[in-house]
């Protein structure tokens, strides 16, 4: 009995705390006064977040690329970057030996981008080719030792493939013309090289950055997957690489290679209208994949690259009451923090709600009503935290927006903030949440707030929802 007055006073306390917004500490005014600024491309690198920053200046876009420690006195303008249209700002950043490298401006060099390097100084941010032969397409490069393999446009008229050393700057050709690469299609690295769907969807490219290493491989088994619109996901693995063709045909099946032959693991029916969802990602030595699926609702399955290893380990909906396919806008794309798997889910009781898993079935489960009974709570993002815990914005019934942080427990599920503007947390900084919010001091700026230790096992000292 205690209990449920205990659960009444904690929802009440809930709804008190949501009429007053949560003060947040400004980062930055980096378009002073009460006009905004435009933030972009969130990336954490170490103890700082990078970003690119524009503004209207006398009717002129300008843009810069910024770092931020998450404090005033860290935030600091790295350098001007060129606005481009329907170019790249600060694309595909990745780490390499100490330097970070994007795809930015082309610079006027033509049509695509740049691949740019920084080291944190204005002398130090540029494009990495002095001669202009890292200019490619927007579509993401991959890296294979020192090697940046890059997808070049020629006239549109087929695609040329080139390695760039990111020690030297030279380029090499790799192949030209090369109609054959997917330019959409997700890569898994296999043995060394990076494999990549052909684009009439019937073979695989091994590429290992070099010329001699770039094979089209004619896998026995091997299926014609319908490449309608691209956008094939493929998940190595320690025994090979996982293939989930996207495109219209129907039933989507799971397939596996080796390298060597190509089987299908599974299969899934989705419903009509809308394209199917799923999403995947990887869990020790399995893969967890959240798929839509006519007869299931949507039904996470686990695999280990094997048929036998391969199965739907929960279905999200019994009674079909809420399917997914007629929800495309219900969905947050799911986050990995440690060896857990933060999602939304409507189980046709609870409404679309955030769950979370493990990869087995005793370990997937609802982690908190938060929008009691069937009605949506409404989740649009999610962030993983290093210490597992996960953040969930959401919009509530003020027409504002909720932040909740949890460790997977409903004992350890709060609510962290109310928003009453328009605020989106972009990034989470070690200890800090950085937040692009609107104040009618600022406009919209970088604001920032903390994240709340770990609570006590069992929640029973946790701070109240």
């Amino acid at each position: 009995m205690w209990r449920s007055f205990f659960g009444i006073g904690i929802l009440l306390t809930s709804f008190l705390a949501a009429e007053e917004p949560t003060p947040l500490r400004l980062v930055a005014d980096l378009n002073p006064g009460r006009e905004s600024a435009g933030y972009f491309d969130f990336f954490v690198w170490g103890d700082h977040v990078w970003f690119v920053s524009g503004h209207d200046e006398g009717g002129k876009s300008v843009a810069a690329l910024y770092r931020s420690d998450g404090s005033t006195a860290g935030t600091q303008r790295i350098k001007d970057i060129p606005w481009q249209e329907r170019g790249s700002r600060f694309d595909n950043p990745f780490v390499f030996e100490d330097r970070l490298y994007f795809q930015g401006p082309n610079a006027g060099l033509g049509k695509g981008s740049r691949v740019w390097v920084t080291d944190g100084t204005e002398a130090g941010t540029r494009p990495i080719s002095e001669d202009g032969k890292d200019v490619c397409d927007i579509y993401k490069p991959f890296l294979i030792g020192d090697r940046l393999v890059l997808s070049l446009h020629g006239d549109y008229e087929g695609h040329g493939l080139v390695a760039l050393n990111l020690h030297t700057g030279k380029t090499e050709t790799i192949a030209v013309p090369f109609d054959g690469w997917e330019d959409y299609t997700d890569g898994a690295m296999l043995k060394g090289a990076m494999l990549k769907l052909d684009l009439d969807g019937k073979a695989f490219w091994s590429i290992d950055g070099t010329r001699a290493g770039t094979k089209k491989l004619k896998l026995k088994g091997l299926p014609h997957f319908e490449n309608d619109d691209g956008f094939h996901q493929l998940l190595s693995l320690p025994n090979g690489v996982l293939i989930i063709p996207n495109g219209s045909k129907r039933p989507i099946e799971f397939w596996h290679t080796d390298g060597k032959s190509v089987a299908k693991l599974a299969a899934f029916e989705w419903s009509m209208p809308a394209l199917p969802f799923h999403w995947i990602g990887r869990v020790g030595d399995r893969a967890l994949l959240l798929a839509e699926d006519m007869t299931r609702g949507c039904a996470l399955w686990t695999s280990d690259g094997t048929a036998a290893g391969t199965a739907a380990i929960w279905e999200s909906d019994p009674y079909k009451g809420a399917p997914f396919s007629q929800h495309q806008d219900r969905r947050a794309t799911p986050v990995l923090a440690r060896d857990r798997l933060y999602f939304t889910m409507d189980d046709g009781v609870h409404g679309m709600e955030l769950w979370v898993t493990d990869g087995t079935k005793s370990g997937t489960h609802l982690v908190t009503d938060i929008a009691l009974g069937d009605e949506d709570a409404d989740i649009f993002d999610l962030f993983p935290l290093a210490d597992g815990r996960a953040l969930a914005q959401r919009k509530n019934a003020k027409s504002g927006t909720d932040l909740w942080i949890t460790d997977g427990t409903e004992d350890g599920s709060l609510r962290l903030a109310t928003f009453n503007r328009s605020t989106n947390v972009e990034a989470v900084l070690g200890g800090t949440i950085l937040v692009v919010s609107e104040s009618d001091q600022f406009g919209r700026e970088l604001h920032a707030l903390d994240v709340p230790a770990l609570m006590p096992a069992g929640g029973s000292e946790a701070p109240p929802r």
